[in-house]
């Protein structure tokens, strides 16, 4: 069949031509070089009609890996340029704007949800019961009254009496002395009493006279008998003796017959000799101002006084505490404890806490009782705050009556009570920067505070800076 390009086959014979050729044997014909060179056809296969081409199997193309070259980095100026790109400077204005307000509705929707889901409360004022217990020394203002030597003692006044400046409160005898001196004296005082009767005074002896003598005699009787029970009265009648017998000599020595007897002057003269080695043997200890007056010594009196407070810390206070029979100072040792004058209305109570329990600020008050004593509830003030970041030692003020605790020196102490005061909830206090606040509902400020007691729902507090909170005030919860 021809066409308008000549003898070429249609498409309907090249398929069956190709289709018989793939029926051929797998193996080519094998021609000499001889053969191939004498075929007209042999240079330009493709100038050779169909009939006389030779059938050449068809094999699949060989197929390569190719490596895929690196991507270069391309810059942003680069890819810019590749593209004519040009930026103008409205463009950063555009993106400022942008970032402004992406900023802008971030802290908006932050304030939002804030604002939502915070709530606000009023500062009240209420009472919690915050209580710390301790184990405290307690240290009187006293005057402790010693006497050099040993002796035998005679107390004027009962324990635990109030008394007045130049009140007489023992008399101390001193070691040596001997009842037989009193006695001595009683005899001399008979001889004179009788001398004067019988040789001298004769019918000038009137009833003044008998009235000494007789009432001289039973204060004698009575002084020997409280020697010999070793009575409180003893000093009673001691003194009582002398009047009478001062008394008795002005009576005498007016009448001028008896100034002219040579063994009556010698009856004086000893009467004087005795009394004044009998005063020499007796001592009398008189207050020096008011207070109380005690009897009673516990070995703690040369460690806690108030000239001793600047000198206690938290070692000292807690050896004391474990301590029962404290060592007596050299200085003191040969001196014998006579009476304590005690201060009604001053005493400090000294112990260790944790220093983060503690929250009662230097000149502060408080509230106290001690154990035993629960009836009565002090009012203290914190006079000292010492130690350090574990162990911190406290010693409070009291200056009201403290008679009750005239002789107590350990005692366990409960310390805060009812407190007052501004209260919040625990949930409205915040830290910054290590300082304890509350933020202003109004203004969103923060300000410092310090607790002064706290339970397990609210804490009262104290503003730092005076005025800066008041009830009513509302505040971040």
């Amino acid at each position: 069949m021809s066409n308008r390009y000549g003898n070429r086959p249609t498409y309907t014979n090249l398929q069956n031509r190709t289709n018989q050729t793939r029926t051929v044997s797998s193996a080519p014909r094998q021609q000499s070089q001889g053969q191939r060179a004498s075929s007209p056809y042999a240079r330009n296969p493709q100038s050779a009609p169909y009939s006389t081409r030779q059938s050449v199997p068809m094999q699949r193309p060989v197929q390569r890996t190719q490596v895929p070259e690196p991507k270069k980095k391309i810059s942003i100026k680069d890819f810019l340029s590749s593209r004519n790109i040009r930026i103008k400077p409205r463009f950063f204005v555009f993106l400022a704007v942008a970032l402004l307000l992406i900023i802008g509705c971030v802290t908006g929707m932050k304030l939002l949800i804030k604002s939502l889901f915070k709530s606000e409360v009023e500062i009240t004022y209420g009472r919690i019961e915050d209580v710390t217990q301790v184990e405290a020394l307690l240290i009187r203002e006293e005057e402790c009254v010693r006497a050099e030597g040993y002796g035998s003692i005679s107390y004027l006044i009962d324990d635990l009496s109030y008394v007045e400046a130049g009140t007489p409160v023992v008399n101390v005898f001193a070691s040596g002395y001997s009842e037989d001196k009193e006695k001595e004296l009683a005899k001399v005082e008979e001889d004179i009493a009788a001398r004067q009767n019988d040789q001298v005074l004769g019918t000038i002896v009137n009833v003044t006279l008998s009235d000494f003598d007789t009432r001289i005699k039973e204060i004698t009787e009575n002084l020997r008998a409280a020697i010999e029970d070793n009575s409180t009265n003893k000093n009673d009648y001691y003194e009582q003796l002398v009047d009478l017998q001062k008394n008795r000599q002005s009576y005498i020595e007016t009448i001028a017959e008896a100034k002219a007897d040579s063994l009556l002057n010698d009856y004086y003269s000893n009467k004087t000799q005795l009394t004044t080695q009998i005063e020499t043997w007796i001592t009398s200890f008189a207050t020096q101002q008011s207070g109380l007056i005690s009897f009673s010594f516990d070995g703690f009196e040369p460690y806690l006084s108030p000239a001793t407070l600047d000198q206690l810390d938290v070692l000292s206070v807690s050896t004391l505490l474990s301590e029962n029979n404290p060592t007596v100072p050299e200085e003191i040792r040969s001196r014998q404890n006579l009476y304590r004058l005690v201060q009604p209305n001053s005493l400090y109570c000294a112990f260790v806490v944790k220093a983060s329990s503690w929250k009662i600020g230097l000149n502060e008050s408080c509230a106290i009782y001690f154990e035993g004593f629960e009836d009565i509830t002090y009012n203290a003030t914190v006079h000292t705050l010492s130690g350090d970041k574990n162990d911190l030692l406290v010693v409070l003020e009291i200056n009201e009556d403290i008679s009750p605790l005239i002789n107590a020196r350990k005692c366990k102490a409960v310390i805060g009570g009812r407190v007052e005061g501004m209260m919040v909830p625990l949930s409205a206090l915040k830290t910054e920067g290590g300082q304890q606040g509350v933020y202003r509902a109004d203004t969103n400020a923060f300000v410092p505070v310090r607790v002064v007691g706290q339970d397990t729902r609210h804490a009262l507090v104290m503003p730092v800076e005076e005025g800066a909170l008041t009830g009513g005030t509302r505040i971040i919860k």
